[in-house]
């Protein structure tokens, strides 16, 4: 029979005062297959969890601790705990998910608050995982502001291996840390199911810390109350109360301004509402944000934005964007931004780590992407991203992303230096749209990505040139250029690149220019209005034709002729 959870029962905070996480031993005073010959470490957690009619057995007086807990009802479970807030179920509903099950509301509500990332299917009536289940429990907690300090430790577990996603790599090594999970006999049985006696010392663990450690709304004036100068000694200062700025159910802004520069640490910084900037710094002022949380939630929402030439800094701290088109640090074209250490998710489409058109730069930050950017340069933006790791998965439109939007003659520039990249073999680094781009990759280990640079969904928008310098750079990922991009790849210091470029001679132009120590590798037929080089040996064509543009003033000493190459392939005119 399968078992089902009440829903319309909720957990209430208040009620779990002098509760206790410790080890259990007992036998439950409902059901006879939760005791001490079976399951009874989970017996004081499934009777308090059945006493507030949260959960409730399967008949003949039993639990059935052993079956696993779907989907739908996991999912229903953190709905009725903690909450989501509401959302549209025209905009985040799922074609397997009924509007009249149970679930339908708690599913709906977990979508638009980003808990769930699925698309189109959930499968409610699937057995739930415990990775994907320890997964949404942390987003829940995150949210609600119950997660202070992130980390990816997961040393305790002997298969830490199993877990490749970086976001569940930090939400167990979090949990973990705030004594949620354990895991099993040194093992966290990442792709286990998860059981419903799991469950419910899991929930029991969860809401007692929720309890233990809560979180306080406050207003804007509370939080001026709770910043300090930046040159305070952080060490010898009064410990700063544990706050959260946020717009629920307003659009209050919290705003910075005059010259001095503001401290906000252990702060939980959210954007809910579209539109709204839950912080502002504004002209000639700046903020140190240290070991805080910033979310960006709602659609067009950023949970930090330095206007004009404010300045932030933000250390230690984690930043989160589920909202679509959302960043959780703007800046204008005189800011400037830097972000250093801690940990940074982008999980919605159009989502960005930092927007800006002034200057930013990320160092040793530990980042993941799904659907979004890492960095995105409006007009003459400049960002920097250094000594950072980075994991991507369904990244079209570009990691690192510039656009024109005011200044029709700009150039944004995009670094990238010392830091790890793991796509998911369909990531494209660059892309420009409108927008002239100067990007530099340097020594960074990448991995499984498609793309260099793909305009290809720039076909309709102005001509821009894109020029990108690898240096010491080792990489395989292929170039798509449409009719209305230029572009320069220059390739220095011992740089190696294997690629197809242009192989469909759509870009407007092309030009590789291969420093003698650095080498070429083609893997098609590729389009190259100019090719340059100062050594044969530096251009491995595989058998392949190599075109160039025979009217292109640049190529006149090859005098339009055919040549020869030296692995079975040709270079031809055009």
């Amino acid at each position: 029979m399968k078992a089902k959870l009440c829903a319309a029962a909720a957990l209430t905070m208040a009620v779990v005062m002098g509760t206790s996480s410790a080890a259990f031993a007992g036998t439950s005073r409902y059901f006879i297959d939760v005791n001490s010959d079976g399951y009874g470490w989970a017996s004081d957690a499934v009777d308090y969890l059945v006493s507030k009619s949260i959960v409730s057995g399967v008949g003949d007086n039993k639990y059935a601790p052993e079956l696993p807990i779907e989907r739908g009802d996991f999912v229903l479970l953190l709905s009725n705990s903690f909450g989501f807030g509401e959302f549209s179920p025209y905009m985040f509903g799922f074609s397997d998910v009924p509007d009249d099950s149970y679930y339908h509301t708690a599913i709906i509500n977990a979508k638009g608050a980003g808990v769930i990332t699925d698309n189109y299917s959930f499968y409610p009536e699937l057995p739930i995982t415990r990775g994907t289940a320890m997964l949404m429990l942390y987003k829940t907690l995150d949210i609600n502001g119950y997660v202070k300090d992130a980390t990816t430790d997961l040393s305790m577990y002997s298969d830490a291996d199993s877990i490749r996603d970086i976001n569940s790599q930090i939400a167990i090594a979090t949990l973990t840390k705030m004594g949620i999970v354990s895991g099993n006999g040194g093992k966290i049985l990442y792709n286990d199911t998860m059981t419903r006696a799991e469950m419910a010392m899991v929930f029991y663990k969860a809401v007692s810390y929720a309890e233990a450690n809560p979180v306080t709304k406050v207003s804007a004036a509370s939080v001026k109350e709770n910043t300090k100068p930046a040159d305070t000694d952080s060490e010898n200062a009064e410990e700063t109360e544990s706050t959260v700025v946020s717009g629920e159910n307003t659009k209050r802004t919290i705003v910075i301004d005059g010259s001095e520069v503001s401290g906000i640490e252990n702060t939980e910084i959210k954007a809910e509402e579209s539109g709204q900037n839950a912080v502002e710094v504004t002209a000639k002022s700046g903020a140190k944000i240290t070991k805080s949380t910033l979310h960006a939630t709602g659609p067009r929402t950023s949970a930090v934005y330095a206007k004009g030439s404010g300045e932030v800094q933000i250390t230690d701290s984690t930043l989160y964007n589920s909202g679509s088109d959302s960043a959780a640090v703007k800046g204008d074209d005189k800011s400037s931004v830097t972000i250093s250490g801690g940990l940074a998710q982008a999980s919605s489409k159009g989502s960005k780590i930092v927007r800006t058109s002034g200057s930013a730069t990320i160092d040793g930050t530990k980042i993941s992407v799904s659907d979004g950017s890492v960095a995105y340069a409006a007009d003459n933006g400049n960002i920097k991203i250094e000594n950072a790791e980075i994991t991507a998965e369904k990244v079209n439109n570009g990691l690192f992303y510039a656009e024109r939007v005011d200044d029709e003659n700009s150039e944004a520039k995009i670094t990238v230096r010392n830091t790890s990249i793991d796509g998911d073999r369909k990531t494209t680094l660059f892309y420009a749209d409108k927008g002239d781009l100067k990007a530099r990759l340097e020594n960074c280990a990448v991995d499984k990505v498609a793309y260099l640079v793909n305009s290809r969904a720039n076909a309709k928008n102005d001509k821009n040139t894109i020029e990108i310098d690898l240096i010491n750079q080792e990489l395989e990922a292929d170039i798509i250029c449409e009719s209305n991009t230029r572009l320069i790849i220059n390739l220095k210091e011992g740089s190696r690149l294997k690629a197809s470029i242009n192989e469909q001679n759509l870009a407007d132009y092309v030009e590789v220019n291969v420093e003698e120590g650095s080498e070429l590798e083609f893997t098609t037929n590729s389009y190259i209005d100019v090719l340059k080089f100062n050594d044969a040996i530096d251009i491995v064509e595989n058998g392949y034709t190599i075109y160039y543009d025979k009217d292109n003033m640049k190529n006149d000493w090859l005098f339009e002729d055919d040549y020869q190459l030296a692995h079975g392939g040709l270079l031809s005119p055009e």
